[in-house]
């Protein structure tokens, strides 16, 4: 007895149930037919049974199927770190100096300053990342803001003279700047490859590097000095004075969650071509992320 039921396939039948997304799929199979149902749940994942949308019988390889209607199954393809945490918005304050083409800093073509007081700030108000693959590395983009402050060590300011060159030029006779900047705001545009390690306790370190696209908006070299009645000065001496208005910096940066330090080389020169000091910015600091 027992032997013909199973020659009918009406003994040992093997049911598996698969939830996907918002769909539940039931397989029945027994020696010789499989039958397989799928239902559309609603938001409580309770089955709805005038919601099955498909059915179908298999058997001796024949197969019956019968869609109730025409909506897609929609099967969700895995994603790669969906809360990738970018690091690039946020705040940061560096010291930045002048650079030549092999990597000497300070004193370059003619150029010296105060490397206590020169320094730059970092204001990025946006940011998005595209993760790249499942091992946390990702593309990162985002806008900013750059503030940098060159302080001169001599007692000079820049000034385009009147063959439209930028060079320094000497504080007028009897006067001593006790401050002479070079002052330059811009906007930024990074484009990163970010690393970040396995969560530990809800944060990660982090590694990036590429390069940043930087537009000058406002330039000018400003001085301060005391006259003889000790009365406190203030002039702007110049603007524009040929820095390039789009250049670019390597950037690299690294850290623990929401702290890192950066450093960041331009390798193209502050000036234009012909038309100032060979100097290129160079700058390392702390961020901030937010």
């Amino acid at each position: 007895m027992s032997s013909g039921l199973a020659a009918t396939g009406l003994v040992n039948p093997t049911d598996t149930t698969i939830r996907i997304d918002n769909k539940r799929i039931d397989i029945t199979e027994t020696s010789d037919r499989m039958k397989v149902r799928i239902y559309e749940l609603d938001k409580r994942g309770d089955e709805v049974e005038k919601e099955m949308i498909f059915e179908g019988h298999y058997k001796n390889g024949q197969s019956y199927e019968n869609r109730r209607h025409r909506r897609s199954i929609n099967i969700p393809l895995p994603t790669w770190d969906r809360d990738f945490d970018a690091h690039w918005a946020g705040f940061g304050m560096g010291f930045t100096n002048f650079a030549d083409g092999s990597f000497n800093i300070n004193d370059i073509d003619g150029v010296s300053l105060r490397s206590e007081n020169s320094l730059e700030y970092n204001l990025n108000f946006l940011e998005k990342s595209f993760p790249i693959s499942r091992y946390n590395w990702a593309i990162v983009t985002g806008v900013g803001m750059r503030w940098n402050r060159y302080r001169l060590k001599t007692n000079n300011h820049f000034e385009e003279n009147e063959n439209g060159i930028t060079v320094l030029e000497p504080a007028p006779e009897g006067i001593t700047y006790s401050r002479s900047n070079l002052n330059t705001t811009s906007l930024t545009f990074p484009a990163l490859i970010e690393w970040q390690s396995r969560r530990i306790k809800g944060d990660r370190f982090f590694l990036s590097a590429g390069v940043v696209g930087v537009v000058k908006t406002i330039s000018s070299s400003k001085v301060q000095y005391r006259d003889e009645n000790n009365k406190k000065h203030k002039e702007k001496m110049d603007r524009g004075m040929n820095i390039r208005p789009v250049t670019m910096d390597f950037l690299i940066q690294g850290g623990y969650d929401w702290i890192g330090f950066y450093v960041k080389y331009s390798p193209v020169g502050l000036f234009e071509g012909g038309k100032g000091p060979k100097v290129h910015p160079v700058s390392i600091g702390l961020h901030l992320h937010i």
